[in-house]
């Protein structure tokens, strides 16, 4: 069994880029983006990317979970329905 570390906590959202993982669940997108959109309006988020599962069954593959890493500061996963 692989042991995770979490990340640290984001203490303020002003210009910090945020990723959105979607993991294909009906309504996960839509759930996604309108927060994204309230976080944006109240917030003053920088840069958001939106990032997509294979598949909602599985978890996110290690290539992909390092390129959000790396290129985002915070990550929100959607789970739709």
């Amino acid at each position: 069994m692989r042991s995770a570390t979490l990340a640290p906590r984001v203490h303020q959202l002003d210009g910090i880029r945020l990723g959105l993982l979607d993991n294909q669940k009906a309504n996960a997108a839509r759930v996604l983006e309108t927060l994204a959109d309230q976080l944006r309006a109240q917030n003053h988020v920088g840069e958001v990317r939106t990032y997509t599962k294979s598949y909602f069954g599985t978890p996110v593959e290690y290539d992909r979970a390092q390129e959000i890493a790396q290129s985002c500061d915070a990550v929100i996963a959607g789970v739709g329905d």
